[in-house]
């Protein structure tokens, strides 16, 4: 004990605390006695409850996974919870009241929303782990969980329990086949978008592909080789077109020289006519040398006139001429052709950068389409095969393992429990008043006391005995063990 109990003479030794506690055993006999019965009251009092309970099991699907992979589905807990909310429903609820004739009693004191509260709090899901132990939280391991149900009537609380277990087996039903079906729906429709947006993709590639022809980049270096084709046939047609225009040249000189050159019979009538000239200056028009010059002169006249025509060799020349400058005409178109042709083309070949930007562009979002699409269409594949599963009763689904129970005892009140609460409380409660008391009073117990408040041991003992009175077993107990008597009396130094 402390300083300041030891000055007040308040300290006890573990001999005057046994005799304190059986001086005042009735204080602690009567509170005790006391619990008790406030425990067996409770007891009888309080209406007993039970409780019915069923274990479902979470079965895999009978097919192996590989082949019938539903993600949405796996969340077991995920989906207990949303049942178990869809079950306490306040239309669901209701009718199971209604149909049970449940909470009677209640319904004449309390609004219906309390009785509703009542309802959900008495109905306990609790999901069990593949290690056994049941976790009230969420869970990536849950393997089972236990439905229960708690109520004042065992034989409505065995109805209750097995019509809750068929609402969460038919509603698991329900939410599993409309979750299969409406994946397979939603990954039909996101695959047919997929396939419209890969569709436009492509004619957008055609579109671009003919908008730049020979621009492409499979192209450019066609291109490229056709221009220099293009070019040397260019140079080409350039050297023969100057070939034929020097040929041209000399041919017109060849036929300028050829049109220079004296001709026979234009100079046999020039002496013809001379000799008329010269014989007419001489004779009279009927003289008969003078009529024969005339008639030379028409004769060579008409000779002359007969080869009129062009020289011979000139008419090759002249035709040599004109197909040279038609050939000379002909290989200027096409040198023309083959120009336009080399300008359209190097046009086209400049736009070959931004051909390559818009077809690398369209190809990444073409690929990235492509392998969403695959994906897509793989999780469709996985979500028709489950809906088919679940349509067949063949997926992840919920199994009773343990049909709910019929009560037979209650689970409270528990009057064993009940009575040992009691008889404790009411133990610590009668201790306390004798601590208290002892302490608050501040009594002098036995011979330490005094001599630890007198700083010296006591003169004499002075026990207190009734005429006639034996010496009982307990009292040579208790002075074996120096405990006070409470027949004694203690006498200090200078107080009699």
């Amino acid at each position: 004990m402390n300083d300041d109990l030891s000055q007040n003479g308040s300290v006890i030794s573990l001999p005057e605390l046994f005799a304190i506690l059986y001086r005042r055993r009735w204080w602690i006999v009567v509170p005790t006695l006391i619990g008790i019965l406030v425990a067996l009251t409770i007891a009888l009092v309080m209406t007993p409850a039970y409780r019915s309970q069923a274990t479902l099991l979470i079965d895999s699907p009978q097919i192996p996974t590989s082949f019938a992979t539903l993600r949405t589905a796996n969340y077991a807990n995920e989906r207990v919870a949303k049942i178990r909310q869809q079950i306490m429903s306040r239309s669901n609820l209701t009718r199971l009241i209604q149909e049970g004739g449940l909470y009677e009693r209640e319904q004449r004191s309390m609004s219906f929303d309390d009785l509703l509260e009542i309802m959900r709090s008495a109905i306990a899901v609790d999901l069990v782990s593949a290690s056994g132990n049941q976790r009230p939280g969420a869970a990536t391991d849950t393997i089972a969980f236990d439905l229960s149900f708690t109520y004042f009537d065992p034989a409505a609380t065995h109805t209750v329990a097995e019509k809750l277990v068929a609402m969460f087996m038919t509603e698991d039903k329900r939410l599993r086949t409309e979750q299969a079906v409406g994946t397979a729906a939603f990954m039909g429709r996101r695959v047919d978008d997929l396939r419209n947006q890969m569709v436009a993709l492509e004619g957008k590639r055609r579109e671009i592909e003919s908008r730049y022809a020979g621009a492409l980049p499979d192209q450019v270096a066609l291109s490229a080789q056709s221009g220099s084709s293009l070019r040397s046939e260019v140079s080409r047609l350039d050297a023969e077109t100057q070939g034929l225009v020097q040929q041209n040249s000399l041919l017109a000189t060849r036929s300028e020289e050829i049109a220079a050159a004296p001709r026979p019979e234009l100079d046999a009538l020039r002496r013809a006519e001379e000799r008329v000239a010269q014989l007419g200056s001489t004779y009279s028009d009927t003289h008969p040398d003078l009529i024969a010059a005339q008639i030379a002169v028409d004769r060579q006249r008409r000779v002359a006139q007969r080869s009129a025509g062009p020289m011979p060799g000139s008419g090759a020349v002249v035709s040599e001429m004109g197909a040279t400058r038609a050939r000379i005409a002909m290989l200027a178109a096409r040198r023309n052709e083959l120009v336009g042709t080399i300008a359209q083309m190097e046009r086209v070949t400049a736009l070959a950068p931004q051909a390559t930007y818009e077809l690398n562009n369209l190809e990444r979002d073409y690929d990235n389409l492509k392998r969403q699409y695959q994906d897509v269409r793989d999780t469709q594949m996985e979500a028709q095969v489950a809906a088919s599963l679940q349509a067949e009763d063949k997926g992840e689904r919920f199994s009773v393992v343990n049909a709910a129970s019929a009560p037979l005892d209650p689970i409270r009140p528990k009057t064993m429990q009940l009575l040992i609460s009691g008889l404790l409380g009411g133990f610590v409660v009668g201790l306390m008043l004798v601590i208290i008391w002892e302490f608050i009073a501040g009594p002098i117990h036995g011979e330490g006391a005094v001599a630890r408040l007198m700083d010296c041991p006591p003169l004499a003992i002075i026990p207190i005995l009734a005429p006639g009175m034996a010496v009982p077993i307990l009292e040579r107990a208790r002075r074996f063990l120096r405990l006070p008597s409470k027949r004694s009396g203690i006498l200090r130094p200078g107080v009699e």
